[in-house]
């Protein structure tokens, strides 16, 4: 004999059998006192954060800077703590003025050195054109006749590599 199937009744997300809401586990609560009054942090967003498991999801102001917080006493680079928290260097250097290390002694601590290991561009080339620029001078004609060559090339054969004549 055959029975009618059942049908099933839709049940919303959340409510499945066996399914445990989030605010039923014990998860610690940490407020932080702020100048608009207390905040409630996610630790567990922190927590994912700090191990760079963000994942797309945006911190809470606040939740950042308690993560940077975290993160710096680990000795973690501004670099890798802007990245983690999903905020730019420049904020972090306006909440931790403290940390802010100078270029120069950062640097010096790389053993890096300031000055350019290429020799400056000759004039006569783009290259040359585009160094006059950057130093906010006038370029000088060679320097000029070379870049509009250069553009004129670009504009017939979409490159600026010019091809080594065939022998």
């Amino acid at each position: 004999m055959n029975t009618p199937a059942t049908a099933t009744r839709a049940v919303p997300v959340g409510r499945q059998r066996g399914w445990i809401a989030v605010t039923t586990q014990a998860v610690p609560t940490v407020w932080m006192a702020t100048a608009d009054g207390l905040v409630c942090l996610d630790l567990i967003a922190v927590e994912l954060a700090a191990n760079g498991l963000r994942n797309g999801w945006t911190l809470t102001p606040e939740e950042a800077r308690y993560t940077a917080s975290l993160l710096f006493e680990r000795g973690l680079k501004y670099s890798v703590i802007a990245n983690r928290i999903g905020q730019s260097g420049a904020t972090l250097k306006a909440w931790f003025p403290e940390q802010a290390v100078p270029a120069e002694a950062y640097l010096s601590r790389q053993g890096v050195p300031r000055t350019s290991s290429k020799p400056p561009a000759k004039c006569g080339t783009r290259q040359g054109y585009h160094r006059h620029r950057r130093l906010k001078e006038e370029a000088c004609r060679p320097c000029k006749d070379a870049n509009t060559a250069s553009d004129r090339h670009y504009r017939l054969h979409g490159t600026y590599v010019i091809p080594e004549p065939r022998p």
